[in-house]
């Protein structure tokens, strides 16, 4: 078993314990301190992101002869509620027909490379939801919800539904049986084939159990994307003649912007990201610095890794200005994605504390920073533990980590 600890007093500052304090190990989900520090240092707490509507024709008595056109500018956490305001917004608009095409263009990010291997494998398939591939207009965390409710009785098969509507790209299959008791033993697997999205449904749910969601990661989160975008237009009764469309192509000059919805204060995302451990949070923020860095879009392709590299800019100034000084070491922390999700990251309990000591002296973000973070004694999860009623509990703050493959590693 390897480690890496050094523990430190910041207020005076020296170094209380250190063992192997400078070898570089996998960090795991603690990379998104990493992130989390730049972004709030690049932006501020009150940032925000857009998500807006175009139209590529004109409107007359509440018809667009033309397209309309959605486009993504990197929000996070562009959820169902988001999408259902921004729907909202069209209604009040008056639109009610669109003679054209459904467009959702994707380019502000271009292309994006992945080489996570769970992110590879989760373009065809995934029986979990911490995969969900970034975009620059993807919903919900790249995932789709199961709603599962048990029937009326034992014997009878459970309600099965995608929430909040069935799309077209989504096909669900098998079933699940109502049990006597509240015991659930459910299991959803997601293939890709086709531009289909096949979820498989299997087990057992008890008669007296609450109806679940479950979320699954989609291997097309631009498609879905779009039949998301589809059904939530088709329930505010505005009819699309044309069909659905993905464009990887720059806006054209003459589009019209008719309506934008700006997302939640970058606050919000960083406490979602640090809380949850969200994977897909962490890499669009990664690509978000990314894309705010470039003047124009270089390329119609990005490697995600590449884009990572920007967390070096922010390190390299604290690194400049800590107490806690690396010697006699080799290179630098290694960075290939934001989220942790990437076995290939690797960062020492040295690199963390320069880390965690540059956000100290950073008097503007540190309070927003550190109440990002999880304190133990306010997680159900957490009481079960012997040290429930000591109160350190209550005073600590935490970010976590584990990955799996190739090997177990806890931070």
């Amino acid at each position: 078993i390897q480690s890496s600890e050094l523990w430190v007093d910041l207020t005076h500052p020296k170094i209380l314990y250190a063992k192997k304090d400078q070898l570089r190990l996998i960090p795991a989900s603690v990379t998104k301190l990493f992130i989390a520090a730049s972004a709030l240092t690049h932006w501020g707490a009150r940032h925000t992101f857009l998500t807006q509507v175009y139209t590529r024709g004109n409107i007359k008595a509440g018809v667009l002869n033309g397209d309309l056109v959605f486009y993504g500018l990197g929000d996070p956490e562009l959820t169902n509620e988001k999408v259902w305001s921004l729907i909202n917004n069209l209604q009040q608009l008056g639109l009610k027909k669109i003679n054209g095409n459904l467009v959702v263009n994707t380019s502000y990010f271009g292309k994006i490379i992945l080489d996570a291997p769970d992110r590879i494998q989760a373009k065809l398939h995934s029986k979990v939801a911490y995969d969900g591939l970034p975009s620059s207009i993807g919903t919900n965390f790249g995932n789709i919800s199961v709603f599962i409710a048990p029937g009326r009785k034992a014997g009878d098969p459970s309600i099965i539904e995608i929430s909040p509507y069935r799309l077209d790209n989504i096909l669900l299959k098998g079933a699940v049986q109502t049990i006597s008791g509240k015991n659930n033993t459910i299991q959803i697997s997601r293939v890709t084939q086709n531009e289909q999205e096949i979820l498989t449904v299997s087990g057992k749910l008890g008669v007296e159990s609450k109806p679940l969601t479950i979320y699954r990661s989609v291997g097309g989160s631009n498609l879905t994307t779009a039949n998301l975008l589809s059904a939530f237009l088709q329930k505010a009764s505005i009819r699309l003649n044309g069909k659905i469309q993905l464009e990887s192509t720059p806006l054209l000059q003459t589009d019209k912007l008719l309506t934008q919805l700006e997302s939640d204060p970058l606050i919000h995302s960083l406490q979602d990201m640090l809380f949850y451990s969200n994977n897909y949070i962490a890499d669009v923020l990664m690509l978000d610095l990314w894309r705010d860095s470039q003047t124009t879009l270089a390329s119609t392709a990005l490697n995600l890794s590449d884009a990572t590299q920007l967390l070096f800019n922010n390190y390299k100034l604290m690194l400049a200005n800590t107490h806690f000084s690396i010697k006699n070491t080799d290179g630098s922390p290694t960075f290939k994605n934001a989220s942790g999700l990437s076995p290939l990251n690797r960062v020492s309990a040295k690199d963390l504390i320069i880390l965690l000591d540059g956000m100290y002296k950073n008097k503007r973000d540190f309070p927003i920073y550190y109440g990002s973070l999880l304190m133990p004694g306010q997680q159900k999860i957490w009481r079960g533990m012997i040290t429930a009623q000591h109160p350190w509990m209550e005073y600590s703050s935490f970010k976590t980590g584990h990955i799996s493959v190739p090997k177990s590693v806890y931070t």
